[in-house]
């Protein structure tokens, strides 16, 4: 339990938590993605868009589902929490479509965007490190 407290602690910056914290959509330095809306979001992290405008595949990633920032980007971007979702793709599976990657922490996202121009996902806004990735898309913080 400390250790968890610990993280959490870690990732808030600015005595701001990570639970009410902006959240940053973030590609690669080198992507082409400029920007995404809050729709296509939901389409790219649902899997019913899969490729770029320049055709290439996309790659949705995701931090874990137990994550309080994975909690609140999916209720705000998909509508539903992730424990809300597993019929949603056990039923796409089944069609042969997989999920988002599961990356386990935002550096590991940021680390993952940088070198794969192709792939998009969310970390607190804290966290971005600006030599490797890059914000497409800023969900506010909430207030407290």
């Amino acid at each position: 339990m400390a250790f968890v407290a610990l993280l959490v602690a870690t990732r808030a910056r600015a005595g701001e938590p990570v639970e009410k914290a902006p959240i940053a959509v973030v590609v690669g330095t080198a992507s082409e993605v400029k920007d995404v809306t809050l729709d296509t979001l939901r389409e790219l992290f649902l899997r019913r868009r899969r490729v770029w405008p320049n055709g290439r595949r996309v790659i949705p990633v995701n931090l874990p589902a137990d994550d309080p920032v994975r909690k609140r980007f999916s209720k705000r971007v998909l509508g539903r929490l992730p424990e809300d979702l597993v019929g949603y793709w056990n039923r796409r599976y089944f069609e042969g479509v997989q999920p988002p990657l599961v990356l386990q922490t935002p550096q590991a996202v940021c680390a993952y965007v940088a070198v794969e121009p192709d792939a998009i996902g969310y970390v607190p806004r804290a966290e971005v490190k600006a030599d490797a990735c890059r914000v497409v898309f800023l969900l506010p913080g909430e207030d407290g």
